[in-house]
């Protein structure tokens, strides 16, 4: 019996994938752990900084599952929708993504206002406010203009994905795995904006795994337990090993992203999903994985930054991270359900 990957999966997924993220920009390179006299042993530095180099593939990881996510949703719909429904679908999610967003910016506008220099970030008067409604909204990047927190510049590539699946998803209809060929070679022939020509083949790729159901079949792998998790884990140390090589990283990664994010999700939907308690754990994580995105800088960077850092030790850095941003993402939408704002975005949603 073929198994499906489902939601909760995807979950699972994105709980892996946040947890990357914090590790990633906790330790990014040695001057900030240095300067941050961050403990990790028992490892070496090099060693310590090729696993958290290892933690931006996230965001690859992020874009394969909407790739994979909205394309699959489509192809279930007789095949493939008409692109005017496909269009009005894409519009509810962008608006709904929009309106989540624009919600925690102000939540941290209320609660931290007294924090913020807004006339030196946006400027006064009409143009000011106008700036700050841009970065409300999550268009800062669109239009480039001043926003409160850089990090944000995945709001771009994820409203460009809404609106750019859907055609994938018709090529991918129409010319099959071929659509990746046309991806690779699509940025040697035409300018794209940089993040979506970085992440492009990734994102092909997540539909053609939609269309082939190829994380189905490799969740229906009839494999003993134990081979399955010595593969995983020499897998995931394969993967460590190949992304982080200087070469690899610099000239290869736009290509080497797409398989290995669609390993890591396998091995996060079969192997640590599995696992009693902490696929629960990691599932709760990823469904607040985009308000933990949204709100992380401001704790680690900007904000309490010395509080986060202060105990030294990485793996206590790395749970008190978690922990201050999953907490102010759990009170923000219980305070959506308390406003009504939860149980209507999801009718939105359908």
């Amino acid at each position: 019996m073929q198994k499906t990957f489902t939601r909760e999966h995807s979950s699972a997924a994105k709980g892996i994938a946040v947890l990357l993220l914090l590790m990633y920009h906790l330790f990014e390179n040695e001057v900030l752990v240095t300067s941050m006299d961050v403990i990790y042993e028992p490892f070496s530095l090099n060693g310590f900084l090729t696993f958290t180099g290892f933690g931006n593939i996230c965001v690859s990881i992020f874009v394969f599952l909407t790739g994979y996510g909205i394309s699959a949703g489509l192809f279930a719909q007789d095949g493939m929708p008409p692109m005017k429904t496909a269009y009005t679908q894409a519009a509810k999610r962008f608006l709904i993504l929009m309106a989540n967003f624009a919600v925690l910016f102000f939540s941290v506008n209320l609660l931290w206002w007294n924090k913020f220099d807004y006339a030196s970030l946006y400027g006064v008067n009409k143009q000011g406010f106008l700036y700050f409604l841009t970065d409300a909204t999550g268009l800062s990047m669109f239009f480039d203009t001043p926003t409160l927190n850089l990090t944000w510049w995945y709001m771009e590539v994820a409203y460009i994905l809404i609106f750019l699946v859907p055609v994938l998803a018709w090529l991918v209809k129409k010319l099959g795995n071929l659509a990746m060929l046309a991806a690779f070679f699509a940025p040697f022939v035409v300018t794209l904006q940089p993040d979506v020509e970085r992440y492009l083949f990734v994102a092909v790729m997540g539909v053609c795994a939609a269309h082939g159901h190829w994380l189905d079949r490799l969740m229906s792998l009839k494999l003993h337990p134990a081979v399955q998790w010595m593969a995983g884990i020499a897998g995931v140390i394969l993967c460590v090993m190949i992304r982080q090589n200087y070469v690899v990283y610099e000239t290869y990664v736009w290509l080497a992203d797409g398989p290995i994010a669609m390993f890591l999700i396998y091995v996060s939907a079969v192997l640590v999903n599995s696992v009693p308690v902490v696929g629960t754990v990691i599932r709760f994580i990823g469904k607040h994985s985009m308000n933990i995105y949204l709100v992380h800088t401001f704790f680690y960077m900007a904000l309490w930054r010395d509080y986060i850092y202060r105990f030294r030790y990485a793996g206590v850095t790395f749970l008190l991270l978690l922990a201050v941003c999953l907490a102010y993402s759990v009170v923000l939408e219980l305070l959506k359900r308390v406003v009504g704002m939860r149980k209507l975005l999801d009718r939105w949603h359908g």
